[in-house]
């Protein structure tokens, strides 16, 4: 029995061991499967971040030299919806976005796309009623895209801050060819920075300013851009506000100009000053071939001047002057002054002008030495036309007064051959048929205007003292008259002479104030700085390669940006960031005021800040005249 129960002991030891290991395999077995789930989770995690690594890089190759990515991107951060004709039209080398109804947010996003397009090369937002803020940042963003070469705003409201921006981009850049701000409400002010840009740039060879408000102010500084000018090759100024000293100096201008092919100058007002500046300009200019003046005042007196300076001209080739009132002497004059041999002139336009057979005569005449071409208003063999000067009839009493002094008759001789019965006075019938008798060569009509005239009293007989003293008092009346008409003529030409002497003046400088105020213009759209920022590229290393990331268009924190476009160092702020930093802002800071803002007080907080600013400015200028008054009292 006892064996019985070893046994058992034993068996039952066995069947424990056995089950013991069975547990510890078992469990071995499962640490094992736990193993080699944790590595597929792992290898799992690394194919995905390797896809997004990948997918990143394509996104970074779709958008590199397109730029969707990045318009896409802040549209998204700027809480819009983007338009998809903008997504279409970036890969293409045109933009065509006219009457699309692009807003603010729209035109930041458009501008961030700048930073990696390079096929575009024109962009057209016509009528889209942006105003001068709206088109900042579409102005600015050409800075940083050396492609667009062709830009139209026409149809938009630049003003003046839009002004101010062009001014800068004109400077800087050299890619930029052709702007078109045709019916952009460009006025005095906005056209003295676009003067300005002007003068500075070397690239624009197609400028389109019409349709707009340009007065005499702004034609005289653009005047003055178009003769230092040595790039720009067409210019259209139709349907402006230039006439008299604005006439005068954009022709004086162009007298100085060297490269200027085509100038339409239509629908303006250059009247009579102008065509006298006009043969000046057509004598010392030697690179225009296309001229368009019509609708401009220019009469009968003006063309001649036009004539004699187109005589002296050796490279004008088309002539475009319809629609002025000239009369058939001058299209005559004109023509004379084509077929001039030293003349290139092959087309001349005299749109709404009657010629006669004598114009097209000449005309016939230069067909056979050279190539040449005219339109008219018609022909009419007679003078009767517009144009046409009305010489103004004389009065009939000076005429009688001195058709009696020809011949020797005096008033009272006179009076005795009409007083028949010598009693002082005659009536108006004898009156007229005694002026007959005499010879007086006037009509029926005239002859009883003049008794009618002498029959002050209304009695129906003129006395010997009504007539002396009519004739005394209307020949005093006639010499007080060619005196005021003296005087007016007199006036009329110093004025004239006056316009001619007009100066062309230095074209408006940028000074610290309006840089300033250019720093400030776009405080209400203090992100739109972070907005192109951020669409720069930020380089991050992924399992040893380089991916761009778009980083988020609202950030707040301003960066520095090497040359390569990447972000290199962090760079301190100097106010809150409520406040629109140097890389927030749609301007560059000028560097008086950088230089400020870094020694700019710790308690002075940003909402103070352009307060401090005018208040330094105030006391700069205080300083200025103190220092000109102590001089002043030291050379004393």
């Amino acid at each position: 029995m006892k064996k019985v129960k070893r046994l058992k002991k034993t068996e039952a030891g066995t069947v424990d061991k056995s089950s013991t290991e069975d547990k510890v395999e078992q469990i071995n077995v499962d640490s094992d499967s736990s193993l080699e789930y944790d590595t597929e989770l792992e290898e799992n995690e690394e194919i995905l971040s390797q896809r997004d690594v990948q997918k990143q890089k394509n996104q970074y190759e779709e958008n590199f030299g397109i730029g969707h990515v990045s318009y896409e991107e802040a549209c998204k951060s700027l809480n819009i919806v983007p338009i998809r004709r903008i997504s279409e039209q970036l890969p293409l080398n045109g933009m065509r976005l006219q009457h699309v109804g692009m807003n603010s947010g729209q035109c930041k996003a458009l501008a961030c796309a700048f930073w990696h397009n390079t096929c575009l090369e024109s962009l057209d937002l016509e009528d889209n009623g942006l105003t001068g803020e709206d088109l900042v940042p579409i102005i600015n963003g050409l800075r940083s895209n050396i492609h667009i070469s062709s830009l139209s705003l026409s149809e938009n409201e630049v003003q003046v801050v839009g002004a101010m921006a062009l001014d800068e981009v004109l400077r800087e850049t050299t890619w930029l060819t052709h702007l078109n701000l045709s019916g952009t409400k460009l006025g005095n002010k906005e056209t003295e920075f676009i003067a300005a840009g002007l003068q500075n740039n070397n690239s624009i060879r197609w400028l389109d300013l019409s349709h707009n408000n340009i007065g005499t102010n702004g034609s005289k500084k653009l005047g003055r851009a178009i003769g230092d000018t040595e790039s720009l090759q067409s210019l259209n100024l139709s349907w402006n506000h230039i006439r008299m000293e604005g006439a005068v100096g954009i022709l004086k201008g162009l007298q100085k100009n060297s490269s200027l092919i085509n100038l339409d100058l239509s629908m303006n007002g250059l009247g009579f000053e102008g065509s006298l500046a006009l043969e000046e300009t057509l004598r010392e200019n030697r690179c225009l071939k296309f001229f368009d003046v019509s609708n401009n005042r220019i009469n009968w007196e003006g063309v001649s001047y036009v004539a004699k300076g187109l005589r002296k001209n050796g490279t004008l080739q088309m002539l475009k002057i319809g629609s002025n009132p000239i009369n058939m002497e001058g299209c005559y004059e004109l023509l004379k002054a084509a077929a001039h041999r030293r003349s290139k002139v092959m087309h001349i336009a005299l749109d709404n002008v009657p010629v006669n057979g004598a114009v097209l005569t000449v005309a016939n005449e230069i067909m056979k030495m050279r190539q040449f071409t005219i339109t008219h208003g018609g022909v009419l063999d007679t003078r009767d036309v517009v144009g046409i000067r009305k010489e103004k009839p004389e009065d009939p009493i000076t005429l009688v007064v001195r058709y009696l002094a020809s011949v020797g008759i005096r008033i009272i001789d006179l009076f005795r051959m009409f007083d028949s019965d010598n009693d002082g006075q005659v009536s108006k019938r004898e009156f007229i048929r005694g002026l007959k008798r005499v010879g007086v060569p006037l009509p029926d009509r005239d002859l009883v205007n003049v008794a009618t005239r002498l029959d002050k009293s209304k009695k129906g007989y003129i006395s010997y003292g009504l007539l002396s003293n009519g004739v005394r008092n209307h020949i005093r009346e006639e010499r007080k008259e060619d005196k005021r008409q003296e005087v007016k003529k007199r006036n009329r030409l110093e004025e004239r002479r006056r316009i001619l002497q007009t100066e062309l003046p230095e074209i408006y400088k940028r000074t610290y104030e309006d840089d300033l105020f250019m720093f400030y213009a776009s405080q209400s759209s203090a992100n739109l700085g972070s907005t192109l920022r951020s669409s720069t590229n930020s380089m991050h290393s992924l399992n040893g390669g380089q991916v761009v990331s778009l980083p988020a268009i609202e950030s707040g924190s301003s960066s520095h940006v090497s040359n390569n476009g990447f972000n290199d160092s962090p760079q301190t702020s100097y106010a809150d960031s409520n406040q629109p930093t140097e890389s927030e802002s749609n301007i560059v800071a000028p560097r008086s005021l950088r230089s400020k803002r870094n020694s700019l007080p710790a308690n002075i907080k940003s909402n103070d800040f352009l307060r401090y600013i005018h208040s330094y400015l105030e006391r700069k200028k205080t300083q200025a005249n103190i220092d000109t008054s102590i001089a002043s009292n030291v050379n004393v």
